[in-house]
Protein backbone atom coordinates (compact mmCIF):
# COMPACT_ATOMS: atom_id res chain seq x y z
CA UNK A 1 0.00 0.00 0.00
CA UNK A 2 1.45 3.22 -0.87
CA UNK A 3 1.27 6.61 1.37
CA UNK A 4 -1.65 7.68 -1.53
CA UNK A 5 -3.74 5.24 -1.29
CA UNK A 6 -3.88 5.78 2.88
CA UNK A 7 -5.09 9.06 1.67
CA UNK A 8 -9.03 9.33 1.52
CA UNK A 9 -11.09 11.41 -1.01
CA UNK A 10 -11.64 14.93 1.68
CA UNK A 11 -7.72 14.71 1.65
CA UNK A 12 -6.92 14.21 -1.98
CA UNK A 13 -9.35 17.01 -2.83
CA UNK A 14 -7.66 19.75 -0.77
CA UNK A 15 -3.97 18.68 -1.70
CA UNK A 16 -5.84 19.63 -5.37
CA UNK A 17 -7.52 23.04 -3.82
CA UNK A 18 -4.18 24.28 -3.08
CA UNK A 19 -2.54 23.56 -6.84
CA UNK A 20 -2.83 25.25 -9.86
CA UNK A 21 -4.78 23.52 -12.63
CA UNK A 22 -1.93 23.11 -14.49
CA UNK A 23 0.15 21.69 -11.03
CA UNK A 24 -2.60 18.96 -10.58
CA UNK A 25 -2.27 17.82 -13.88
CA UNK A 26 1.37 17.69 -13.60
CA UNK A 27 1.44 15.66 -10.69
CA UNK A 28 -0.92 13.45 -11.78
CA UNK A 29 1.17 12.39 -14.39
CA UNK A 30 4.62 12.29 -12.39
CA UNK A 31 3.48 10.60 -9.58
CA UNK A 32 1.80 7.07 -10.50
CA UNK A 33 0.23 6.84 -6.95
CA UNK A 34 -1.76 9.88 -6.89
CA UNK A 35 -2.64 9.50 -10.26
CA UNK A 36 -4.48 5.90 -9.89
CA UNK A 37 -5.74 7.28 -6.89
CA UNK A 38 -7.35 10.63 -7.63
CA UNK A 39 -8.45 9.48 -11.41
CA UNK A 40 -11.30 7.59 -10.09
CA UNK A 41 -12.40 9.48 -7.85
CA UNK A 42 -11.88 13.58 -9.05
CA UNK A 43 -14.45 15.74 -10.64
CA UNK A 44 -12.68 18.10 -12.83
CA UNK A 45 -15.11 21.64 -13.04
CA UNK A 46 -12.85 23.35 -15.48
CA UNK A 47 -13.42 27.52 -15.29
CA UNK A 48 -13.79 29.66 -18.28
CA UNK A 49 -10.10 29.67 -19.16
CA UNK A 50 -9.17 26.62 -19.12
CA UNK A 51 -12.49 25.26 -20.38
CA UNK A 52 -11.50 27.66 -22.90
CA UNK A 53 -8.49 26.00 -23.47
CA UNK A 54 -9.72 22.82 -23.17
CA UNK A 55 -11.53 23.63 -26.61
CA UNK A 56 -8.77 25.26 -28.44
CA UNK A 57 -6.07 23.03 -27.58
CA UNK A 58 -5.55 19.48 -28.32
CA UNK A 59 -2.32 18.71 -26.38
CA UNK A 60 -4.12 19.88 -23.26
CA UNK A 61 -7.26 18.42 -23.79
CA UNK A 62 -5.73 14.96 -24.62
CA UNK A 63 -3.76 15.90 -20.23
CA UNK A 64 -7.07 16.23 -19.10
CA UNK A 65 -8.63 13.39 -20.48
CA UNK A 66 -6.11 11.05 -19.08
CA UNK A 67 -6.13 12.50 -16.07
CA UNK A 68 -9.96 11.14 -15.19
CA UNK A 69 -11.32 7.74 -15.62
CA UNK A 70 -14.71 8.96 -17.43
CA UNK A 71 -15.68 12.01 -18.42
CA UNK A 72 -19.30 11.61 -18.24
CA UNK A 73 -18.83 11.18 -14.72
CA UNK A 74 -16.22 13.72 -14.34
CA UNK A 75 -15.78 16.64 -16.52
CA UNK A 76 -17.14 19.83 -16.44
CA UNK A 77 -16.79 22.65 -18.61
CA UNK A 78 -18.14 26.52 -18.78
CA UNK A 79 -17.76 27.64 -22.36
CA UNK A 80 -20.34 30.45 -21.63
CA UNK A 81 -20.01 33.40 -23.89
CA UNK A 82 -17.38 32.67 -26.53
CA UNK A 83 -17.99 34.22 -29.66
CA UNK A 84 -14.88 31.71 -31.53
CA UNK A 85 -16.79 28.43 -30.10
CA UNK A 86 -18.94 26.76 -33.46
CA UNK A 87 -17.52 23.06 -33.73
CA UNK A 88 -18.47 21.63 -30.72
CA UNK A 89 -18.07 17.95 -31.58
CA UNK A 90 -15.03 16.94 -29.64
CA UNK A 91 -16.85 18.22 -26.30
CA UNK A 92 -19.47 15.30 -26.66
CA UNK A 93 -19.39 13.25 -23.62
CA UNK A 94 -18.55 14.71 -20.84
CA UNK A 95 -21.10 15.65 -17.73
CA UNK A 96 -21.78 19.34 -17.97
CA UNK A 97 -21.28 22.23 -20.70
CA UNK A 98 -21.92 25.40 -20.85
CA UNK A 99 -22.70 27.18 -24.16
CA UNK A 100 -25.13 29.57 -23.18
CA UNK A 101 -24.97 32.81 -25.45
CA UNK A 102 -22.40 31.19 -28.28
CA UNK A 103 -24.11 32.49 -31.22
CA UNK A 104 -21.78 30.66 -33.66
CA UNK A 105 -22.54 26.78 -32.28
CA UNK A 106 -25.18 25.43 -34.76
CA UNK A 107 -24.79 21.65 -34.79
CA UNK A 108 -24.96 20.15 -31.61
CA UNK A 109 -25.86 16.41 -32.45
CA UNK A 110 -22.62 15.22 -31.05
CA UNK A 111 -24.00 15.87 -27.32
CA UNK A 112 -26.55 13.72 -26.89
CA UNK A 113 -24.78 11.97 -24.25
CA UNK A 114 -24.32 15.36 -21.99
CA UNK A 115 -25.73 15.25 -18.25
CA UNK A 116 -26.39 18.48 -17.85
CA UNK A 117 -26.12 20.75 -21.29
CA UNK A 118 -26.74 24.84 -21.12
CA UNK A 119 -27.70 25.80 -24.73
CA UNK A 120 -29.40 29.12 -23.57
CA UNK A 121 -29.76 32.09 -25.76
CA UNK A 122 -27.86 29.91 -28.69
CA UNK A 123 -29.55 31.68 -32.04
CA UNK A 124 -28.46 29.99 -34.28
CA UNK A 125 -29.39 26.40 -33.02
CA UNK A 126 -32.22 24.97 -35.00
CA UNK A 127 -31.87 20.97 -34.81
CA UNK A 128 -32.21 19.44 -30.86
CA UNK A 129 -33.62 16.04 -32.25
CA UNK A 130 -29.94 14.53 -31.35
CA UNK A 131 -30.43 15.81 -27.55
CA UNK A 132 -32.99 13.07 -26.32
CA UNK A 133 -30.46 11.44 -24.07
CA UNK A 134 -29.31 14.75 -21.88
CA UNK A 135 -30.51 15.04 -18.32
CA UNK A 136 -30.98 18.36 -17.93
CA UNK A 137 -31.32 20.58 -20.85
CA UNK A 138 -31.55 24.41 -20.84
CA UNK A 139 -33.16 25.67 -25.07
CA UNK A 140 -34.21 28.61 -23.33
CA UNK A 141 -34.65 31.34 -25.30
CA UNK A 142 -33.38 29.93 -28.41
CA UNK A 143 -35.45 31.59 -31.21
CA UNK A 144 -34.76 28.74 -34.08
CA UNK A 145 -35.64 25.74 -31.96
CA UNK A 146 -39.52 24.50 -33.04
CA UNK A 147 -39.70 20.81 -32.88
CA UNK A 148 -39.12 19.54 -29.68
CA UNK A 149 -40.79 16.09 -30.66
CA UNK A 150 -37.47 14.01 -29.69
CA UNK A 151 -36.95 15.46 -25.90
CA UNK A 152 -39.72 13.35 -24.25
CA UNK A 153 -37.15 11.64 -22.61
CA UNK A 154 -35.09 14.55 -21.24
CA UNK A 155 -35.72 14.90 -17.34
CA UNK A 156 -35.29 18.61 -16.82
CA UNK A 157 -36.22 20.57 -19.61
CA UNK A 158 -36.00 24.76 -20.13
CA UNK A 159 -37.92 26.22 -23.25
CA UNK A 160 -38.84 29.47 -21.83
CA UNK A 161 -39.29 31.60 -24.28
CA UNK A 162 -38.84 29.85 -26.82
CA UNK A 163 -41.51 31.70 -29.37
CA UNK A 164 -41.53 28.75 -32.27
CA UNK A 165 -42.08 25.90 -30.00
CA UNK A 166 -45.50 25.00 -30.09
CA UNK A 167 -46.73 21.50 -30.01
CA UNK A 168 -45.57 20.07 -26.76
CA UNK A 169 -47.88 16.89 -27.26
CA UNK A 170 -44.71 14.93 -26.98
CA UNK A 171 -43.30 15.84 -23.17
CA UNK A 172 -45.48 14.21 -20.70
CA UNK A 173 -42.23 12.08 -19.83
CA UNK A 174 -40.41 15.05 -18.40
CA UNK A 175 -40.63 15.62 -14.84
CA UNK A 176 -39.32 19.02 -14.83
CA UNK A 177 -40.62 21.46 -17.80
CA UNK A 178 -40.28 24.98 -17.91
CA UNK A 179 -42.46 26.63 -20.85
CA UNK A 180 -42.84 30.23 -19.47
CA UNK A 181 -43.29 31.96 -22.19
CA UNK A 182 -44.18 30.01 -25.02
CA UNK A 183 -46.85 30.08 -27.55
CA UNK A 184 -48.52 26.51 -26.68
CA UNK A 185 -51.78 26.41 -26.99
CA UNK A 186 -52.99 22.65 -25.99
CA UNK A 187 -51.15 21.07 -23.00
CA UNK A 188 -53.60 18.27 -22.84
CA UNK A 189 -50.54 15.61 -22.63
CA UNK A 190 -48.58 17.00 -20.03
CA UNK A 191 -50.69 15.88 -16.80
CA UNK A 192 -48.09 13.68 -15.62
CA UNK A 193 -45.60 16.34 -15.32
CA UNK A 194 -44.46 16.65 -11.93
CA UNK A 195 -43.22 20.57 -12.08
CA UNK A 196 -44.96 22.09 -15.07
CA UNK A 197 -44.00 25.70 -15.59
CA UNK A 198 -46.91 28.05 -17.71
CA UNK A 199 -46.53 31.48 -16.75
CA UNK A 200 -46.92 34.20 -19.23
CA UNK A 201 -48.37 31.02 -21.72
CA UNK A 202 -51.12 33.77 -23.14
CA UNK A 203 -52.51 31.30 -25.28
CA UNK A 204 -52.94 28.12 -23.32
CA UNK A 205 -56.91 28.42 -21.81
CA UNK A 206 -57.66 24.16 -21.04
CA UNK A 207 -56.01 22.92 -18.00
CA UNK A 208 -58.10 20.57 -16.98
CA UNK A 209 -56.04 17.77 -18.16
CA UNK A 210 -53.28 18.96 -15.61
CA UNK A 211 -54.86 17.99 -11.98
CA UNK A 212 -51.96 15.38 -11.71
CA UNK A 213 -49.10 17.85 -11.83
CA UNK A 214 -47.28 18.40 -8.27
CA UNK A 215 -46.40 22.00 -9.01
CA UNK A 216 -47.94 24.06 -11.53
CA UNK A 217 -47.71 27.59 -12.43
CA UNK A 218 -49.91 29.50 -14.15
CA UNK A 219 -48.94 32.99 -13.43
CA UNK A 220 -50.21 35.87 -15.80
CA UNK A 221 -52.09 33.10 -17.84
CA UNK A 222 -55.18 35.52 -18.72
CA UNK A 223 -57.19 33.37 -20.69
CA UNK A 224 -57.44 30.29 -18.31
CA UNK A 225 -60.70 30.62 -16.60
CA UNK A 226 -61.87 26.98 -15.02
CA UNK A 227 -59.59 25.55 -12.44
CA UNK A 228 -62.15 23.24 -11.09
CA UNK A 229 -59.94 20.23 -12.28
CA UNK A 230 -56.63 21.64 -10.59
CA UNK A 231 -57.88 20.52 -6.50
CA UNK A 232 -54.97 17.49 -6.23
CA UNK A 233 -52.16 19.86 -7.23
CA UNK A 234 -49.85 20.51 -4.71
CA UNK A 235 -48.49 23.93 -5.05
CA UNK A 236 -50.33 26.23 -8.01
CA UNK A 237 -49.55 29.45 -8.63
CA UNK A 238 -52.83 31.71 -9.84
CA UNK A 239 -51.11 35.22 -9.54
CA UNK A 240 -52.16 37.38 -11.79
CA UNK A 241 -54.65 35.24 -13.52
CA UNK A 242 -57.30 38.23 -13.97
CA UNK A 243 -59.71 35.48 -15.60
CA UNK A 244 -59.90 33.19 -12.98
CA UNK A 245 -63.16 34.00 -10.64
CA UNK A 246 -63.91 30.54 -8.87
CA UNK A 247 -61.52 28.35 -6.51
CA UNK A 248 -64.02 26.51 -4.95
CA UNK A 249 -62.58 23.42 -6.03
CA UNK A 250 -59.19 24.18 -4.77
CA UNK A 251 -59.75 22.94 -1.05
CA UNK A 252 -57.36 20.65 -1.33
CA UNK A 253 -54.15 22.30 -2.89
CA UNK A 254 -51.38 22.51 0.01
CA UNK A 255 -50.28 25.68 -1.50
CA UNK A 256 -52.09 28.47 -3.50
CA UNK A 257 -51.04 31.59 -3.95
CA UNK A 258 -53.46 33.90 -5.54
CA UNK A 259 -52.01 37.18 -5.84
CA UNK A 260 -53.25 39.99 -8.16
CA UNK A 261 -55.52 37.59 -8.97
CA UNK A 262 -58.52 40.52 -7.92
CA UNK A 263 -61.57 38.80 -9.41
CA UNK A 264 -61.32 36.04 -6.62
CA UNK A 265 -63.35 37.14 -3.99
CA UNK A 266 -64.81 34.30 -2.53
CA UNK A 267 -61.95 32.37 -0.39
CA UNK A 268 -65.00 30.75 1.95
CA UNK A 269 -63.96 26.86 0.37
CA UNK A 270 -60.27 27.05 0.80
CA UNK A 271 -59.88 27.01 4.75
CA UNK A 272 -57.94 23.42 4.37
CA UNK A 273 -55.90 24.75 2.20
CA UNK A 274 -52.33 25.12 4.53
CA UNK A 275 -50.58 27.83 2.54
CA UNK A 276 -53.10 30.28 0.80
CA UNK A 277 -50.99 33.57 -0.36
CA UNK A 278 -52.80 36.86 -1.53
Amino acid sequence: MTIFSKLNEDTLGVIGVFLSFENFLQLCHTSKEFYSETKRIKFLKLNKDYSHKFYEDEEFRNRVLSSIDVRSKQLSLDLSDCDNVSDVSALGGVHTLNLSHCDSVRDVSALGSINSLNLRCCRNVRDVSALDGVHTLNLSCCPNVRDVKALGGVHTLYLSWCDKVEDVSALGGVHNLDLCGCNVRDVSALGGVHTLDLSLCLNVRDVSALGGVHTLNLCDCDNVRDVSALGGVHTLNLSWCLNVTDVSALSGVHTLDLRHSHNVRDVSALGKVVKLIR
